[in-house]
Parts: C-alpha cells; structure tokens; sequence
C-alpha cells in the first residue's frame, strides 16, 4: 500500500489571464477549481496510472467539506481529521503572455497534538514490509518541525520506505533520519546541504552527499533542465530531447513522486520509473490543473526522456 500524507490540502483555484495589470482591474478568461494540495496531486497521479492509495489529510471547515467532496468525486481513496479552521485556498494566477504563474497561498488552519496523535497511531497500526509512505510539502501550524522526522523512524520500524517532498527544517530534520528517498529542487537542496549549486558537477555533488548521508534515493530536479537522480551506487542525468510547450507547471513534480513510486510497487526497474515518471510529469504540464494528465501522451513522451548512466 502506498500511503500519502498531505498535511496541507488546500482548494486551488486557478484563473487564466492573458497578461496580469498590475493595479488595474484584470478578467480571468477561465477558473479551474481543483482540489489540491502536494499530496492529493501525488495521489491524483497514482491513481492515473492505475495504482492505488490511501491519502492521510487535515481537513476543516467549508472549504474542508468541499475537498471531501471533491476526493470522493474523483474515486481517491483518503482518510481525514478534522480541525477547527478552515481549509485554505490556494489562489493561482496563470498568464499566457509572458508564460508564468504567481501563486497566492493562505495560511492553513491549526493542527492540534491530539490531532497528530491520532494521525501517527493511524500509521502505527497499518504500516508494514513493502508499503510505502509519501510525506509531501509543508507542515501546518501546530506540527512539530520534526514531525515528518517522527513519521521516517516510524516507517524504517515497521519495514516501510518513507519518501520526503518537502523543504527548509522539515526537509533537512527528516534527512537525518534516512529516509528512502527525497526529491527536493535545485532551490531547497542549496538550503539543506549548504552550498551553492550553478553547474552540472554542483548537482552531481549534491545527489553523491545525499547518497552518503543515507538516502538510497536522492532525485534532484532543476525544472526544464532536467533531473540528477541517484539509486544506491548508480547516478544518471535525466534530460528531454526536446522542448515540450508545456504552460501548467503545479504538480509536475508531484506527479513524478507519486508514478515513480507506483512503479516501484510494479516492480519496475529504477530506469523504466525514472522514465515514466519523467514522461508523466512533462504530460502535466500540457493540461490545466495539478497531478492532471492523460497517459497515452505520457507513453508518446517517453520517447523524448533521455537517461545516461553516469
């Protein structure tokens, strides 16, 4: 069983604009409302691929009743406490022209200890040999900052892999704990490991540190300009060979995390999940929303994911 806890779902509204004026009034050309959060995008993705889930979640409020309805809608398999406040929204601006995206998080609502406690006894009593459990993004208010550490130690005494996705304190409280794979960005392994990294050597060092302080799975991604992924003893650079015009970028990587673990489930080689999570990740991009894809474009994109063994 593949396990994903979301600490932070939020409903993501996205609104598409041509080109966003800044102090005048602008008009959306369309609104996706979708519920999300780094872990719902996860499992949104297994399931897309024909794997299964179960996601663990926080859940309050409205806007916490509209997530529910939303999960059972999409058929996604999730287990829920409820907080006091309310789940947040997440606001995402999309331009055409130029292409980017600004995203506007609100705070998420409280998590109380009981709340948490109720979450890790959860795990305790489920967690065996060949489960894994996705711990994605960050952690709400209320959360110790070594919470995702906790559930890493949990995992390894129950016989599970743990995979992080997240940054900062929690990313790098969880590393010292080993867990089986993280994929942090360019950005949040500068803040872990310490150093700057500009070239392709930066990268290939900062995959080999994560190796040596445990971690069987570092995947080090750096946007269009590919991954460095290491397993085990082996390293291989991840490229594309050729531009895809993608303009939706949430949750690419989280569909990466959550099709490469489901291939492990399959029993997949480390080379055929790294190239299908990657052709999977670049299909997000060609469709609105997060963790969404079709799959036959992700088979035609497997062509263009190049890996050299290193």
């Amino acid at each position: 069983m593949i396990y994903v806890f979301c600490p932070n779902p939020a409903l993501d509204r996205m609104l598409i604009v041509d080109h966003l004026e800044l102090n005048e009034v602008n008009r959306a050309n369309a609104v996706h409302e979708v519920v999300a959060g780094k872990g719902i995008n996860v499992s949104r993705a297994i399931k897309s691929v024909g794997g299964t889930s179960k996601l663990l979640l926080f859940l309050g409020g409205l806007i916490g009743q509209k997530i529910q309805e939303g999960l059972e809608k999409e058929g996604l398999d999730f287990e829920f406490w409820e907080t006091l406040g309310e789940t947040r929204i997440t606001t995402i601006l999309h331009e055409r022209a130029p292409k980017r995206h600004t995203v506007l998080n609100e705070p998420g609502p409280l998590v109380s200890l009981a709340q948490a406690m109720r979450l890790y006894q959860f795990l305790e009593d489920r967690l065996q040999g060949e489960d894994y459990l996705i711990l994605s993004g960050s952690l709400p208010l209320g959360l110790r900052v070594d919470f995702y550490a906790q559930l890493v130690t949990l995992a390894q005494r129950r016989r599970a892999r743990s995979i992080v996705d997240s940054s900062g304190e929690f990313l790098s409280r969880a590393l010292k704990n080993r867990p089986f794979m993280v994929k942090p960005n360019v950005r949040e392994a500068e803040g872990v490991l310490g150093f700057s990294i500009q070239s392709f050597e930066d990268k290939r060092r900062a995959v080999e540190m994560l190796l040596r302080r445990g971690v069987e799975l570092p995947v080090l991604s750096d946007g269009p300009r590919g991954l460095v992924v290491g397993y085990r003893e082996q390293l291989w650079k991840v490229s594309i060979g050729k531009e895809v015009q993608g303009e939706y970028f949430i949750g690419s990587g989280d569909t990466l995390v959550g099709v490469l673990v489901a291939e492990f489930v399959r029993g997949k080689s480390i080379e055929e999940a790294i190239r299908f999570a990657t052709a999977c990740g670049l299909a997000n991009t060609l469709s609105p929303g997060a963790g969404v894809f079709e799959v036959n474009k992700a088979r035609e994109l497997e062509e263009l994911v190049i890996l050299e063994k290193l």
